[in-house]
């Protein structure tokens, strides 16, 4: 049986355009595992998404999050939208649990913490776990492009919206 709350392993995936990111979390504010799989060439969703298996048969997890691309509006490129499809259908074949949560979930997750953009949640995060604060970024300069390691942050972000949004199962209706 598959644990629910805060006792299940939960394996976060965020593609880009490079390849993707992704954090593994045993409980809130404990990851065991992450990093950013960089993915170059042809049939970028197909090599992407026999990472995304290699990562599931090696960490085990019992859920896996992705971001929401299908109900909630989002300006994610077409390609990512269908390796996250890919992704949420490999998941059922696998039976593993699959929860999506958009961009606007996140934010309001973090909002507590005074983040809303997506560096500032990623700086909130690095506040709260020690060990992804020396994979953060420094501020970008007007002129500069958007740093890589911010997936990797976003991978966190969506993990991190989970244990807030799934009950303990310990905490009383």
């Amino acid at each position: 049986m598959r644990k629910r709350g805060r006792d299940e392993v939960v394996l976060s995936i965020y593609p880009t355009k490079h390849g993707l990111a992704y954090t593994l979390f045993e409980a809130p504010l404990t990851p065991i595992d992450w990093g950013l799989k960089r993915i170059e060439g042809k049939n970028k969703n197909a090599r992407s998404l026999a990472v995304v298996e290699k990562l599931c048969e090696a960490l085990k997890p019992d859920t896996i999050v992705i971001e929401d691309s299908v109900t909630a509006p989002s300006r994610r490129q077409e390609r990512i939208r269908r390796l996250l499809d890919l992704i949420a259908a490999y998941a059922e074949t696998e039976n593993l649990t699959l929860v999506r949560y958009s961009r606007r979930k996140v934010r309001t997750t973090f909002r507590h913490a005074g983040a809303i953009t997506r560096y500032e949640i990623a700086q909130a995060i690095a506040s709260y776990i020690p060990a992804l604060a020396n994979r953060m970024p420094p501020i970008p300069k007007l002129w500069q492009g958007e740093d890589h390691r911010l997936a990797l942050f976003d991978a966190a972000a969506l993990a991190l919206t989970h244990f807030a949004v799934v009950p303990d199962e310990t905490d009383p209706p």
